[in-house]
């Protein structure tokens, strides 16, 4: 009795199609890293004629340092979301939020707050200062 080998399977991969992801994939990371170096600092907006408005129930901070206040309490902008939610309870949109930010923040300290609290889906008010002129 005679063992027979069996045939192996050939395995053909389309390697043209990886040439193209790969040549897309490099494209693509050049685009971004040229357009995070184009990234500019924003100037705080100022504004003549500002709108006096009730104090909301909710209040959110950014200080100086960068530092996430809820109802004066210190918070992480990734607990920020879930902490609004609890006190907005089904109340969503007939409640506001008010957002102060310090003036001097860059867009890279303020945005993960702003991002926290549209995930919400609360109407968001932001607060400010006159200008000096």
């Amino acid at each position: 009795m005679t063992i027979r080998r069996r045939k192996k399977a050939k395995i053909l991969l389309p390697l043209a199609s990886m040439g193209d992801i790969a040549f897309l994939l490099i494209i693509f990371f050049m685009l971004v890293s040229t357009f995070m170096k184009q990234n500019a600092e924003l100037d705080p907006a100022q504004s003549d004629s500002l709108q006096d408005i009730p104090p909301a129930e909710i209040s959110v901070a950014v200080d100086k340092d960068g530092i996430v206040w809820l109802q004066g309490i210190e918070v992480s902008a990734a607990e920020l979301s879930g902490a609004v939610e609890v006190l907005v309870g089904e109340r969503r949109l007939d409640t506001k939020v008010q957002l102060s930010v310090h003036k001097d923040l860059k867009r890279k300290d303020y945005m993960p707050v702003i991002e926290a609290l549209s995930e919400t889906g609360v109407p968001v008010e932001h607060t400010g200062q006159p200008s000096d002129s």
